[in-house]
């Protein structure tokens, strides 16, 4: 079985999003503007790995433990660039808001951000600050509703969880967190995702 939203898109919706990302993909090629994926994720000591190694006759033991998570925001480029903020408390419009107006301080050339339809990204207080952000030469494109698949910020964060932490980094929260950051940091050098030439919808 596997979840699907499918159903629940709206293909006209849908249709003009990914025709429009494709445009801003080939302008990105040409290098005439940032092409930036953002989105949020949960970690916690309640690891997702789906299997590990150990030696013949010895057992690894994981003791799952949710008191303790990191929130994660995550702005990504296909060429393995990266800037993240985290928290340990909820991820609010506020973070988001605040963690944006960082990010506009890193911008080079006129960059757009592909984001989700996150109740979080669509708040008033959110869209209150569309208008700055565009005089900061930052630009918010929403994606189809439905459709996870097309932001490429979802394979950072599925190889995060399921590749790039390893077993013994869930010893206990230090290590976890210290290991993260490491990932994180490490992301465009040490890690690195292959993505297709070309952007497939």
């Amino acid at each position: 079985m596997r979840k699907s939203l499918k159903s629940k898109q709206d293909p006209l919706e849908r249709q003009a999003k990914e025709a429009q990302l494709a445009k801003l993909w080939q302008l990105y090629k040409l290098k005439a503007i940032d092409l930036f994926f953002g989105d949020e994720t949960c970690l916690s000591m309640d690891p997702c790995l789906p299997y590990g190694w150990q030696l013949k006759g010895e057992t690894i033991g994981i003791l799952p433990r949710k008191d303790k998570k990191i929130n994660l925001l995550g702005f990504f480029q296909t060429d393995n660039s990266a800037t993240t903020y985290q928290t340990q408390a909820n991820v609010t419009s506020k973070f988001i808001i605040d963690s944006i107006h960082h990010f506009c301080e890193q911008l080079i050339k006129p960059t757009v951000l592909v984001i989700d339809n996150a109740p979080t990204h669509t708040s008033e207080a959110f869209l209150a600050e569309v208008e700055q952000w565009q005089q900061k030469d930052l630009y918010i494109f929403f994606l189809p509703r439905y459709c996870p698949h097309l932001n490429k910020a979802e394979i950072y964060w599925r190889k995060l969880k399921y590749e790039w932490l390893k077993a013994d980094d869930y010893l206990n929260f230090e290590c976890f967190q210290a290991k993260l950051n490491t990932v994180l940091a490490g992301i465009g050098t040490q890690y690195n995702i292959r993505f297709k030439e070309q952007f497939n919808l």
